[in-house]
């Protein structure tokens, strides 16, 4: 049996505890050819030309082999979201999303959401008190940030839970390890055709009756660009709400995770917590290695 590969034994669990070794092996050889043709890319100034290179394309349509009931990736039914497009439709829906989050349209938005943050976060942790042992994702990392994007987008309270199962579904599917590809494929589109359709039943009610949330704003959008096709819609809220909560759980355990493996420091930041960011910025916080990207 061949050795696997780098990229294939950063993927096996077993390795996950300690996968530095594997990444200095791979920063080795920063672009390598995978046995089914693809290629993985290691280091940060290739991935970076590879992302400003116009003759790359995030289109999956655009691949030779591109077949449209296979994509792991795009919803069924619906145009593919924003980074999964090229220039210029990437760049006119980015545009889109991005004015209703900060300035110079929004400048408030993320700020104003700061004491809601702050109680959200708080009374998880309250749930906490007087326990020895809490599973850390179930209880505070999960519920935080995905109750976070859903009040942003303007989903119901009530309805927050669902979110989790089509969340872990569509994050599964395109993930290597947890199965067989047709299965995983089989269930994601299942949860994203559940997704996109909440969500378009969430935007055509927001078209008639508006409020002040992001969801809100983008159906009722009147600039020069126009506003998104509900079809695009569906598609890119469904990537909000995905990415604006799955990075967040990771990092944030992450971050607890390796408090935890250096006591010294998570002293210290009890004792002063404002030091917070400075301790990142001075390395006393190992920062984490940087991932690669497979095409």
């Amino acid at each position: 049996m061949p050795r696997a590969s780098v990229f294939d034994q950063i993927l096996e669990f077993g390795n996950r505890a300690d996968p530095y070794p594997l990444y200095a092996e791979l920063r080795r050889t920063p672009v390598s050819r995978a046995e089914d043709g693809s290629y993985v890319v290691s280091t940060y100034r290739e991935i970076v030309a590879l992302l400003h290179d116009p003759r790359v394309s995030s289109d999956p349509r655009n691949r030779p082999d591109y077949e449209e009931e296979t994509d792991s990736e795009s919803m069924p039914g619906l145009p593919p979201n924003f980074i999964q497009l090229d220039p210029p439709g990437h760049d006119r829906i980015r545009r889109l999303l991005t004015r209703h989050f900060g300035p110079p349209h929004e400048p408030d938005r993320i700020a104003a959401m700061t004491p809601d943050m702050a109680e959200i976060v708080g009374s998880l942790i309250d749930n906490l008190v007087g326990r020895e042992e809490a599973d850390l994702v179930d209880e505070v990392t999960y519920p935080f940030p995905v109750t976070v994007i859903c009040r942003l987008l303007g989903v119901p309270r009530e309805d927050t839970p669902r979110f989790r199962g089509w969340a872990d579904t569509i994050v599964s599917a395109i993930d290597p390890t947890t199965g067989d590809f047709a299965t995983r494929k089989r269930r994601g589109d299942q949860a994203r055709a559940e997704l996109g359709a909440y969500l378009g039943e969430l935007a055509d009610a927001d078209r008639d009756r508006p409020g002040h949330d992001m969801l809100s704003e983008l159906v009722t959008e009147d600039g020069a660009e126009g506003r998104l096709s509900r079809d695009e819609l569906m598609s890119n809220a469904a990537l909000l709400l995905i990415a604006g909560h799955e990075t967040t759980v990771n990092l944030v355990t992450n971050g607890v995770l390796t408090l935890l493996r250096h006591p010294e420091v998570l002293h210290r930041l009890r004792r002063q917590p404002d030091l917070s960011v400075a301790l990142r910025a001075a390395g006393a916080v190992p920062a984490q290695p940087r991932g690669s990207r497979r095409h």
